[in-house]
């Protein structure tokens, strides 16, 4: 046993899950600050620099998105293969590249579309949220929620600081500035920090959640061979066929999808709404700012709330006040409005987080990253058709009245699948009743 396992192993130290958690949780706050939430307010200078509709720069980030279906379900695929270590390797240092030939070389539509999505957006997928996840999901299995929660959190504490940030230099220095200095941020002081992240508690010798390897109550490697996971005895491994034969995957993933169609489209024109209603930039983005950092005790609640109560209906509640907070959006027009659907959609904001923490319960830990990815080949439609709607309604009509309605109404029907989505019964188990009988 080397020095770092028994140090590792000593009872007196803190599990070493925590560590990686946090280094995963450091370079997602970087990651949600300058790109998840920091996409909104480059919409508006974007868009009148080089001349083209909110539909043409809704576009750009839903194309984001259904590239990031396709890579997603290979990434996943990999990471599970080989580890989020080396994935994570090659994804950041692109996205910081993507960031400094977006400041430099992007001059037309065109250009817009490979630099954004062929480069940065391909390396936010392979390097920033999902192998994060994937990691979480791997060192933990009791605390798989509240671990996905700092995630999330640290995402969300990234956004309430950075974003202010990003809407200032926007308006003072301009976008091209802001994008390649968030590029050469990344690769100076994020890059590092993929050093620190360990796939899996097995890799160093550990088990989840800090548990003593006990013969008796761990089984060998899985048996596609999964890199260094094995099955703990209080979840269940589903193979990749036999998670999708699954009523409850099916249910899940319309659920996602839904709730991706209508958030994601509110997030990407968040900025243009905020600023239509009479905000600066750097106003709307002080207003998203503190959105986020009010999501921030939420997003912990809700990892606690997730470990301690059916997952599935926690998140269903939670989205009862997201459509409250359209509710209010809808009828906005004065500041303090808006500030109040801000505060029902940050109480929100926690629901994202465990639906991947429902994913590992409901299927385990082996395969993961696989089944988010092929997921995603479904879910992230949602994300590619609600931003480009919003857009394209407001270019028609001038307000996002009409589309926040349908977004309400999708919503609505969110709450409904999650809400029925219970756990799936494993193979073997069902078999076994079906002997017993």
């Amino acid at each position: 046993m080397s020095i770092l396992q028994s140090i590792l192993r000593s009872p007196r130290s803190i599990f070493p899950g925590w560590w990686v958690v946090t280094a995963c949780a450091v370079i997602g706050a970087y990651g949600g600050g300058v790109y998840f939430y920091g996409f909104t307010l480059f919409f508006n200078p974007l868009r009148d620099e080089l001349g083209i509709t909110s539909t043409q720069a809704s576009l750009v980030f839903s194309l984001t998105r259904l590239e990031g279906a396709f890579e997603g379900a290979a990434v996943g695929f990999l990471i599970d293969r080989w580890g989020a270590r080396k994935i994570m390797m090659i994804g950041v240092p692109m996205v910081g590249i993507g960031y400094i030939l977006w400041a430099t070389v992007v001059d037309t539509y065109m250009m817009l579309i490979v630099v954004y999505v062929g480069v940065i957006a391909f390396g936010v997928n392979g390097g920033f949220f999902h192998p994060a996840l994937a990691v979480a999901n791997n060192w933990f299995v009791r605390r798989r929620a509240t671990a996905m929660a700092v995630i999330s959190t640290a995402v969300g504490i990234g956004g309430a600081i950075l974003v202010p940030l990003v809407g200032y230099v926007i308006e003072y220095y301009g976008w091209r500035n802001m994008a390649l200095l968030a590029g050469l941020m990344l690769l100076i002081l994020v890059w590092p920090l993929v050093l620190a992240i360990k796939h899996s508690p097995e890799s160093v010798g550990l088990r989840p959640d800090g548990d003593s390897p006990d013969e008796d109550a761990w089984q060998g490697e899985n048996s596609e061979g999964d890199l260094n996971v094995v099955q703990s005895p209080i979840e269940r491994e589903f193979s990749i066929p036999d998670a999708f034969k699954t009523k409850s995957m099916w249910i899940l993933i319309a659920g996602i999808t839904l709730r991706f169609t209508a958030h994601t489209a509110i997030m990407v024109h968040l900025g243009p709404i905020l600023q239509s209603q009479g905000m600066s930039i750097t106003k709307a983005g002080a207003a998203i700012g503190v959105l986020v950092l009010l999501s921030i005790p939420g997003r912990i609640i809700v990892g606690v709330l997730g470990d301690r109560f059916a997952k599935h209906k926690v998140v269903a509640i939670l989205l009862l006040l997201q459509v409250l907070a359209m509710v209010v959006l809808m009828n906005a027009d004065t500041e303090l409005e808006l500030y109040l659907f801000i505060v029902l959609w940050a109480a929100a904001y926690g629901a994202g987080i465990l639906n991947w923490a429902i994913v590992g319960d409901y299927f385990g830990r082996a395969r993961f990253a696989t089944l988010r990815g092929l997921m995603g080949l479904a879910y992230s439609w949602g994300a590619v058709i609600g931003p480009v709607y919003a857009g394209y309604m407001y270019d028609n009509t001038g307000t996002y009245d009409a589309a926040i309605k349908i977004f309400l109404a999708v919503t609505i029907m969110s709450v409904a699948c999650f809400w029925a989505c219970k756990a799936p019964i494993h193979p073997d188990d069902r078999i076994a009743v079906e002997s017993n009988g």
